[in-house]
């Protein structure tokens, strides 16, 4: 984290009572990054999550204020609050109830203040995790009449369309992964470790060479794959759908499972820091658009993930207890 980003992407934690007075709430963008502390194979920082919420806020921040010379940007400091981590040592998981009000109330007092729009980031795919930060945002929404959304559903919406991920790494010449793969690198696999490589890679421990691809379902097919989370169809049928929904309860499901075993889900050795580069680049360019979007249309624009349709079963403290039971979520011994 740097001090002085921009002369309108301000830090919070730096900057005083009075210089926040001066700010003009109509055209002041607050952003709260909430991830977690979380096991990210043998090889990554345990706070990786946190690390690229935060790096993609204050670098497409940044780039908003050179875009968006009436607004200014307010940076909280990062908050390692998340539901639906990895459950090994390490991790610090929290109820999904708690990390929907602790995101609510990061923002709240902005949006008392009258900010006209307030945002959350981070980079933690959790289901729970992703519908608590909306549903905060939502809260915030219709409490205030504000802008509020979680930036992190809007880019995943979009990451979610076709083959727009692939897009970010197609042309690296070393690039071994192929789409298939890709729609299974979910957690501290090529795309996070190779993110590692290009930020932060003091922090990326030796032999992430030679782990052995590590996915929850075997002999995936491209049809049955096409519920993972990069590459959708565009404009699936009502079966395709449907098919989509199932798919994606039975892969929470495996998830989960592998999880309570192993620490990571994708292929970790085929990595790389020129694909970190393009990647990062690619996931700055679809946050700065959809930044730009959400500044001008406020809740005018869908901000909402393909999550948020099933935000009652996920969100539902009788649904929780007995997942969180059921899967072992939060082992007490």
């Amino acid at each position: 984290m740097t001090e002085i980003l921009h002369e309108r992407v301000l830090r919070l934690d730096c900057i005083s009572h009075a210089k926040m007075k001066s700010l003009d709430p109509r055209h002041t963008l607050v952003v709260a990054t909430l991830s977690p502390l979380e096991v990210h194979g043998p090889h990554l920082p345990l706070g990786q999550d946190m690390f690229e919420a935060y790096a993609i806020a204050e670098q497409a921040m940044t780039r908003i204020a050179g875009l968006e010379p009436t607004w200014t940007i307010v940076l909280l400091p990062p908050v390692p609050v998340a539901a639906d981590c990895v459950p090994q040592l390490g991790s610090v998981n929290f109820p999904v109830e708690i990390v929907r009000n602790v995101a609510y109330h990061l923002l709240e007092p902005f949006a008392k203040k009258g900010f006209s729009r307030l945002a959350y980031s981070s980079f933690h795919g959790g289901p729970r995790h992703i519908c608590a930060l909306e549903d905060a945002a939502e809260a915030l929404s219709k409490r205030y009449s504000v802008g509020a959304a979680c930036l992190f559903s809007i880019v995943l919406s979009r990451l979610m369309e076709g083959d727009t991920f692939f897009a970010g790494i197609e042309t690296i010449p070393e690039r071994q992964i192929d789409k298939l793969k890709l729609k299974q690198d979910h957690h501290a696999g090529m795309v996070e470790t190779s993110l590692a490589l290009h930020l932060w890679p003091q922090f990326v421990e030796d032999g992430w060479q030679t782990l052995p691809g590590s996915v929850a379902v075997e002999n995936v097919t491209e049809e049955a794959n096409d519920s993972f989370l990069y590459g959708y169809q565009d404009r699936p049928s009502l079966w395709t759908r449907t098919k989509r929904t199932a798919s994606q309860a039975a892969s929470m499901y495996r998830s989960v499972k592998h999880f309570n075993v192993h620490t990571y889900f994708g292929y970790p050795a085929m990595a790389s820091a020129a694909q970190g580069e393009a990647l990062f680049e690619h996931l700055l360019n679809i946050t700065v658009e959809a930044v730009q979007e959400f500044l001008a249309k406020g809740t005018e624009m869908n901000v909402h993930s393909p999550l948020w349709k099933g935000r009652r079963l996920l969100l539902s403290p009788m649904v929780n207890k007995v997942a969180n039971d059921w899967l072992k979520i939060y082992v007490e011994e």
